[in-house]
């Protein structure tokens, strides 16, 4: 029965894999399983505890606490793509040695590194500062990757295809490859890559603050992996299947808080004496000292992990409510539809960039400094190469963790994201004395009217109404001004008009 729990994790995992990713690739992104599975991952679904639903983070701790880190094995995208590229590198390094299996050996866990990469996470999340859970945070990095590293591929290879020559520098669907998302996602997944080549789940169990969290609570599991002592001779073939290397023979123990539940070691194990038992109700034997001593300290690690995450929610939620004020109207990045105000948007964001992947008229791009140093790579809606459709909402949509209110088309409709403003001074109607009216005829709020000059009879200039202008950006990229006569400026709070 063991050992078709592997068998059920490989098909899983692959599943959920191609899923999340032909997501991001677009290729399913209105799939409702596909959105499904976005908001199951472990930051999002611990974001909208403090946007919306703490459902989804209920269902990933109570499985953790069952099974282990099975989230890591069976939903983190990431983690499914590490095992992928070690399985990869395990093959490559057989046919290099002639046939010989490579076997992983134990290692020693680097605890004081990965639990100060998850205090400092935890406290930076208290504090309302999540740029750097962002920046580590194991969806949000794959979904980069998948966005604009394999999306760049994906275009490169449909436009040699097609005969068309691509742009190196600009591609139709997505991001410039010079930009920061491009370089950081490119940086990000040759790291990943090397690591999981290199020592499989290496990064999980030292750099990932989600790894190290669901350690500490899965370290408490019901169900984990436990070594026969009797049965155990030390073949070294449990440990030199482990991606983890997190099976000590010397000890014949298996390090909880390190293992992310693939199951490989009771499939390698030819005595059977590795076995998934349920450890809370286990009898000591009276030689097996060191193994209590070992579950009183994983019961303390996840009291400790589980105490700590308390104190940093109710910081988070408490912050929430102090500081998600309405802010004043300025010139600023445009935010994407729902975003609700600035604020509350850097609160939420995790730069996921699911929207951008999602978003039918590619206009919703990663920022540099549009939103200041902590909002690098944060969505904002650009309008150079076209507009946000009138009758689109797939961003809000899409959103997995809440930094987008999922709002209705009608509500999209009539939210107000940003405002058009116009300049008379490089209008062609003005400078080259023709008729336009580009932007009036663009404008499907019917925000702007054709009103006749009353300086110059017979001339007619573009009026703005902006208790009726959503910010959509039709005007702006219909002007045929070269600069733009309407500009379309960002608003730090949305409101519905």
């Amino acid at each position: 029965m063991n050992k078709h729990l592997r068998t059920l994790r490989i098909v899983v995992a692959t599943l959920i894999f191609i899923t999340i990713t032909c997501g991001f690739l677009n290729m399913s992104g209105g799939n409702p399983l596909s959105q499904a599975l976005l908001r199951t991952q472990f930051v999002p679904a611990l974001v909208s505890v403090f946007t919306g639903s703490a459902l989804a983070f209920i269902i990933l701790m109570l499985l953790t606490l069952l099974f282990g880190r099975v989230y890591c094995s069976f939903l983190c995208p990431l983690g499914i793509f590490q095992d992928i590229i070690y399985r990869i590198s395990k093959f490559a390094r057989k046919r290099a040695n002639g046939g010989k299996k490579h076997r992983e050996v134990y290692r020693k866990p680097h605890n004081i590194l990965r639990y100060t990469i998850l205090v400092l996470s935890g406290i930076s999340f208290a504090a309302l500062f999540t740029y750097p859970v962002a920046l580590l945070d194991p969806y949000s990095n794959y979904g980069r990757i998948a966005t604009h590293v394999f999306g760049t591929v994906e275009t490169f290879i449909t436009n040699m295809l097609s005969g068309v020559m691509p742009d190196y520098f600009f591609t139709q669907k997505y991001v410039s490859i010079g930009s920061v998302a491009f370089i950081y996602s490119l940086v990000f997944f040759f790291v990943v890559v090397v690591f999981s080549a290199a020592r499989g789940r290496l990064y999980c169990n030292t750099i990932c603050p989600v790894g190290s969290f669901l350690g500490l609570v899965g370290g408490f599991s019901l169900f984990k992996p436990v070594l026969d002592k009797e049965k155990c001779v030390k073949c070294g073939l449990c440990a030199g299947s482990c991606k983890s290397n997190c099976i000590n023979l010397e000890t014949k123990e298996i390090d909880a808080t390190r293992c992310v539940a693939c199951y490989d070691c009771i499939v390698s194990c030819k005595r059977g004496g590795v076995k998934l038992v349920p450890t809370w109700f286990r009898k000591r034997k009276s030689d097996e000292p060191y193994h209590r001593n070992i579950e009183s300290v994983e019961r303390r690690n996840a009291l400790i992990a589980m105490g700590g995450f308390a104190v940093a929610a109710g910081a988070k939620y408490i912050g929430n409510k102090v500081g998600a004020k309405d802010i004043a109207d300025e010139k600023g990045a445009i935010m994407p539809p729902g975003a609700r105000n600035l604020q509350a948007f850097k609160d939420s964001c995790t730069a996921c960039h699911a929207c951008v992947a999602a978003c039918p008229n590619n206009i919703i791009k990663p920022a540099f400094f549009e939103y200041g140093a902590d909002g690098i790579m944060l969505p904002t809606l650009k309008y150079d190469k076209k507009y946000c459709s009138y009758n689109c909402n797939t961003c809000s949509q899409t959103c997995p963790h809440g930094a987008l209110e999922h709002i209705s088309l009608e509500v999209k409709q009539k939210t107000q994201i940003a405002l058009a403003k116009y300049d008379p001074t490089t209008c062609v109607v003005v400078t080259d004395g023709v008729k336009c009216g580009a932007c009036s005829r663009s404008c499907s709020a019917g925000a702007i009217q054709m009103k006749e000059n009353p300086v110059t009879p017979g001339q007619f200039l573009p009026s703005i109404d902006s208790s009726l202008c959503i910010g959509c950006g039709a005007c702006e990229y219909s002007c045929p001004a070269m600069p733009k006569a309407i500009m379309v400026t960002g608003k730090t709070k949305q409101t519905v008009i």
